[in-house]
């Protein structure tokens, strides 16, 4: 699995999508995710690609379900086409991270649930980081002086510099 990470708004994903994303997962229903999408289709893109929304955009989902909704929703906070994750390094970032600091959180982040279910569009793990996530985390990453960590605190960096949390997905 590829590690992927991306800058996030997460303060514009927690004001006005969270809690759409939140109440969806409890009612398990995708209408308000949907209508989120429709009221301002120019804001979003494609999440594989990071094209702009085409007029079909709905026949194009292999799904339609909140995860995958959700995972058009999100574009509007972050740029698809622009990840700097870890790719295969995250593993031993991951380990290395658990050994010292007993969490695996600065290099994933946490997931979004509500009524026992986790928002999952790639069925292999969607984390997100606030900006004070990126903060701390990177804070404790600094002062463990760790070379095998540098990767991480690099991604880190970015999002920091850009004042921004983090969005991983695989």
């Amino acid at each position: 699995m590829e590690h992927k990470a991306f800058a996030f708004d997460y303060a514009g994903f927690q004001r006005e999508l969270l809690p759409l994303l939140a109440k969806a997962l409890a009612n398990d229903s995708s209408q308000a995710l949907i209508a989120f999408i429709k009221a301002e289709p120019a804001s979003f893109r494609d999440p594989y690609e990071g094209e702009p929304l085409e007029d079909n955009w709905e026949s194009l989902m292999e799904t339609n379900d909140i995860h995958q909704y959700g995972d058009v929703a999100l574009t509007k906070y972050y740029n698809p086409g622009a990840d700097i994750g870890l790719g295969s390094k995250w593993e031993a970032i991951r380990l290395v991270l658990e050994n010292e600091l007993g969490t695996s959180a600065p290099v994933l982040g946490y997931p979004i649930a509500a009524e026992g279910r986790v928002f999952d569009p790639g069925k292999s793990g969607s984390y997100f980081q606030s900006e004070q996530d990126v903060q701390v985390h990177l804070a404790r990453l600094e002062r463990l002086e760790e070379p095998r960590l540098e990767p991480l605190v690099t991604l880190l960096n970015k999002a920091r510099a850009q004042e921004t949390g983090l969005y991983v997905t695989f």
